[in-house]
């Protein structure tokens, strides 16, 4: 297990998959902690906000840039990134998937994930996600990665000793489930958690 302070901005390797001619291969992506405090990596927060135009990355950035202001210490912001070294000018082109993780004293809470939409298939994709993806399908073929929301998880998980919950919006319940959530309550379908072993 690869334990990893909370604290400053560190680089989690992980292996996601890149289309490689008609076949998937491993492909090493970085994970990335952004400061909040870091104006190159709140503007990069702040491009894939106004680029993805998906409101879990609006969510996301504006967050940060209230943590820029006023900090708030239990919050981390987190990327899956194709970028490979220079991590402190941020390459938003890169950045595959962003992650608001709370670091609350009990357990660890994801807030909100978002996957860049030129990679989200299937049910879980949104109708603007849907129309995104479409409009620039030959720039998606050529840059097929996947397991990008699976990696983030993966990265969460190396990274704490306590559970983690979430709520889930219901077309992402499948994905969560795949990656070792379960339902937190039978009375309440949307809240998992995944509890360390």
């Amino acid at each position: 297990m690869n334990q990893v302070s909370f604290k400053g901005t560190f680089v989690n390797p992980i292996n996601i998959k890149k289309l490689e001619g008609n076949k998937y291969e491993n492909f090493p992506a970085s994970f990335v902690e952004l400061d909040p405090k870091k104006s190159q990596d709140l503007m990069a927060l702040e491009t894939i906000h106004k680029r993805w135009n998906q409101s879990f990355s609006s969510i996301i950035y504006n967050s940060a840039f209230c943590s820029s202001v006023n900090p708030n210490k239990s919050k981390h912001f987190y990327a899956l990134t194709s970028q490979k070294d220079n991590f402190e000018h941020m390459n938003p082109d890169k950045i595959l998937g962003v992650v608001q993780f709370n670091n609350i004293s009990k357990y660890n809470r994801i807030d909100f994930l978002q996957v860049n939409p030129m990679y989200i298939t299937g049910k879980s994709k949104s109708f603007i996600s849907k129309l995104f993806s479409s409009k620039n399908s030959q720039k998606r073929n050529l840059l097929s990665f996947t397991r990008i929301g699976s990696a983030i998880l993966d990265s969460l998980k190396q990274l704490t000793d306590k559970s983690i919950d979430l709520y889930s919006m219901p077309e992402a319940k499948g994905f969560y489930r795949k990656n070792g959530f379960v339902r937190k309550s039978f009375f309440d379908s949307h809240f998992y958690v995944w509890r360390k072993k």
